[in-house]
C-alpha cells in the first residue's frame, strides 16, 4: 500500500516536535517566528498556526502574545486512585523516568523512622537515595529507608531504572496491600536545589509513603522532593 501523504501542517508540526522530543529544542528555547517558519518550510501563516496550535495542545510548547513560541518545560501528573510506581503511571501516559543512585548505606533509625517502620530507635537501616529525571529534566530527590531484612536483599539488586514498588514485589516476593501517603508544601532545600537545578527556597512538593505489606508490616518509607513547577498529583473525587 502506498504511503498516505501528509498535510503540510501535519508534517511541519512533526518536524517540530521531534526536535523537542529529541533535545535538538530545549525547554526555554524560543522557536522561529510565524515569519521565519513561513519562509522557511514555504507554507502559509495559517499553516504555521495550526501546527503551533497542535504543539501547544500537547503541552510541548506555549506561546505568549506579542512574544513568540518557547518549548515547554516537562510536566508530568500522577493520578492517585491506585497503589503504583511513578514510572509505571508515568509509562502509561508516554513519558520515561529515569533514576540516578545518589547513596546506598546503612543508617540508624531515627524515633520518627522507628515509629514508622515498627522497629527499636537506632536499628540498622539501609538507606537507598535517587535522583530521579523526567526525560532530560531532574525532577525529584528520594530517599527510600528499609525494614529489616528487607533492605539487605535491597542492597543486592540493581534498581536503576526500576519502581522500588515492582523490586519488592517481584525480586523479594512481598504482596503489598497499601500504602499511605502525606503530601505538604515547603521550601526547596539547599541540598535538593543544587541536585534538582533549581534555586533554594523555591515551592517544592514533599511526600511521605509508607509501604505496607498484607497483614499490616511496614516494608519501606519513602521520603520524596519534587520539583512543584514540573510535577503535580491528581485525584478523582466521587461524591
Amino acid at each position: 500500500m502506498a504511503e498516505v501523504p501528509q498535510t503540510l501542517y501535519a508534517r511541519l508540526r512533526d518536524e517540530l516536535r521531534a526536535g523537542i522530543l529529541e533535545g535538538r529544542l530545549l525547554p526555554h528555547a524560543k522557536l522561529p517566528s510565524e515569519s521565519e517558519l513561513t519562509a522557511t518550510h514555504g507554507v502559509s501563516r495559517i499553516t504555521v498556526r495550526q501546527a503551533l496550535g497542535d504543539l501547544q495542545k500537547e503541552g510541548l510548547i506555549v506561546r505568549l502574545q506579542g512574544k513568540g513560541a518557547y518549548v515547554a518545560q516537562p510536566r508530568a501528573s500522577q493520578q492517585l486512585d491506585r497503589l503504583a510506581g511513578l514510572g509505571e503511571s508515568l509509562a502509561e501516559q508516554g513519558q520515561a523516568v529515569h533514576s540516578k543512585r545518589l547513596a546506598l548505606k546503612t543508617v540508624r533509625a531515627t524515633a520518627d523512622l522507628a515509629s514508622l517502620l515498627q522497629v527499636p530507635v537506632r536499628s540498622e537501616l539501609v538507606q537507598l537515595a535517587t535522583l530521579r529525571y523526567l526525560e532530560r529534566q531532574p525532577l525529584s530527590v528520594n530517599v527510600s529507608h528499609f525494614a529489616p531484612g528487607i533492605g539487605q536483599r535491597i542492597a543486592r539488586i540493581d534498581v536503576s531504572g526500576r519502581d522500588l514498588l515492582e523490586v519488592l514485589e517481584r525480586d523479594l516476593g512481598q504482596r503489598i496491600a497499601q500504602a499511605e501517603v502525606e503530601i505538604r508544601a515547603q521550601a526547596m532545600g539547599a541540598r535538593e536545589a543544587k541536585l534538582l537545578r533549581v534555586e533554594t527556597g523555591v515551592a517544592a512538593l514533599k511526600v511521605q509513603r509508607v509501604v505496607r505489606a498484607v497483614g499490616g508490616q511496614p516494608l519501606q518509607v519513602e521520603t520524596a522532593v519534587y520539583r512543584a513547577d514540573i510535577f503535580s498529583y491528581r485525584l478523582t473525587q466521587l461524591r
